[in-house]
């Protein structure tokens, strides 16, 4: 296993890194994927800083070593080659020959990783060499001019395997030349590699504890916060029938807890606007029915008179059979009038549950219209129907009467002089429009905007709740509907309702 090795494990654990990175696209924007990544950059740069230091470090300290190790080799020998030439000036030995044997001894040794070695005279002549085609050579380098003139051990970097050394051979003012060799750094480079193998492999398993920790971190302190949100962003609507699990008594505890405790008064708060909100609509209901009363108290009144005089006949006459059936008919015909009309106003008025069906457009406005027809009528007002006789649309009948019962109203209160009050209606593949038209007073410009709010009413205090279109608004967007209005002051007013086809609630 060498260095390039190791590198290339370590480039297949960052695409690795990336491939999951992207993995998490539908949550990379999220607290956790940052958090998770910038955590775990931060821990790939720091340890790729500090491993790069180590390495230079400890590439620094072998270097220094192998220098220390050659000045102390230089100095040692240096020695011993004084005293060689000493006796060779003298003539006590034969010039030469101790001190070839001695350079030989030397470079031969294992445990010294010599590339060359060789002794100069003061002129820098080669005097001896271990390799011999060097003798008699005459040095003119920079070291060797160095080490000649110098007072202390010469160090060069040749380049990045050798290490050259001048050592002068000096007695006190004496020079008798210097002594250069060269060292091999192949070994320092094998521990180098050696050492930056084990800081790669340190780096790659902290980088894979440092990225388990960070998950684990993350797990703790943003999965909570990430099951909070997503359990907020549920939280919409009606729907709140939901609750995050409260562990510990940490700062994420009491969020999840206070959380909780929103949601509870949210849920409380729902239910009390709902009641009012029924309890609106059941009053809005009331007084449309209220204003039914005169229409109402006619239907009733009239087959009540004609009873009260079959009743008057047949005190004078009853004895005879025919006359008794005629009237008794008569009677029976009047009660069952004022039976159908006081059950259709119940009907009407009761509340129900909430039940769509294939509701006929025609039939339910004629149906409606019965129940104002004394109220138009006596308002001087002309009505047209002019809604297909098939055309249907999906909805719960007590809705579709009270949002029309409920426009027929304001139209009514808009044509106080008379006027014509004109249903139309059509139907195309993708929607269901029904238009309610009158040519009142219209509304102001200033009020379209406001007309379909709770409690807004242009009428005198005490004649109008101003729930009627609020509420009107509020049916027709429970079936998913649309409604509009078109006005002009003096000229009228148009309500433009559209419905899904085939959509139901």
């Amino acid at each position: 296993m060498n260095i390039m090795n190791i590198i290339a494990g370590f480039s297949s654990f960052l695409k690795g890194l990336r491939r999951w990175r992207m993995s998490l696209h539908p949550w990379r924007t999220g607290l956790q994927y940052k958090f998770i990544l910038i955590t775990t950059c931060a821990i790939i740069v720091a340890m790729s800083i500090v491993g790069y230091l180590a390495a230079e470090r400890e590439k620094n300290i072998l270097y220094a070593e192998a220098e220390k190790q050659g000045r102390l080799l230089g100095e040692t020998l240096a020695i011993p080659i004084i005293n060689d030439l000493i006796y060779e000036r003298l003539g006590l030995v034969e010039e030469g020959g101790l001190l070839d044997n001695y350079i030989m001894e030397i470079f031969n040794r294992q445990d010294i990783a010599l590339l060359y070695i060789a002794v100069l005279n003061e002129e820098g002549k080669v005097m001896s060499h271990n390799n011999i085609t060097e003798y008699g050579k005459i040095y003119s380098d920079q070291l060797t001019k160095k080490s000649l003139a110098a007072d202390s051990t010469v160090v060069q970097h040749v380049d990045q395997n050798t290490l050259d050394f001048g050592v002068p051979l000096s007695i006190g003012k004496k020079k008798w030349g210097a002594l250069r060799f060269g060292l091999s750094l192949a070994k320092v480079k094998r521990e180098i590699l050696v050492t930056i193998k084990r800081i790669v492999i340190l780096t790659i398993v902290l980088l894979v504890t440092g990225f388990a920790v960070v998950m684990l971190l993350s797990r703790r302190f943003i999965s909570p916060i990430t099951h909070l949100a997503n359990t907020m962003e549920k939280a919409r609507g009606d729907y709140l029938d939901l609750s995050v699990d409260v562990k510990g008594h940490d700062e994420l505890a009491i969020l999840g807890d206070r959380f909780n405790g929103m949601i509870e008064r949210i849920r409380q708060a729902n239910e009390d606007l709902k009641k009012t909100h029924e309890q609106l609509i059941r009053s809005e209901k009331l007084a449309s029915i209220g204003i039914l009363a005169a229409g109402v108290a006619h239907e009733i009144n009239n087959p009540l008179g004609g009873i009260f005089n079959c009743l008057q006949m047949l005190g004078r006459g009853g004895g005879n059979p025919e006359m008794r059936e005629k009237y008794l008919g008569l009677v029976n015909e009047g009660l069952e009038r004022i039976g159908n009309t006081v059950n259709k106003l119940l009907w009407m008025s009761r509340k129900t549950e909430h039940s769509p069906v294939e509701v006929n457009i025609r039939k339910t406005i004629d149906s409606v219209y019965s129940f104002l027809e004394y109220k138009i009528k006596k308002g001087n007002i002309a009505f047209r129907n002019e809604v297909p006789f098939d055309m249907l649309v999906t909805f719960d009948v007590h809705d579709f009467q009270q949002l029309i019962l409920n426009l027929f109203i304001n139209s009514i209160h808009a044509m106080a002089n008379g006027g014509i009050l004109e249903v139309k209606g059509h139907r195309d593949e993708s929607a269901v429009r029904i238009e309610v038209i009158d040519n009142g007073r219209g509304i102001a410009a200033e009020n379209i905007g406001k007309i379909f709010d709770p409690f807004f009413t242009t009428k005198p205090t005490g004649e109008g709740t101003g729930l009627g279109l609020w509420l009107t608004y509020e049916i027709i967007r429970n079936y998913n509907g649309e409604i509009s209005v078109e006005s002009e002051v003096g000229k009228g007013s148009r309500f433009i309702m559209r419905f899904p086809v085939n959509e139901s609630i």
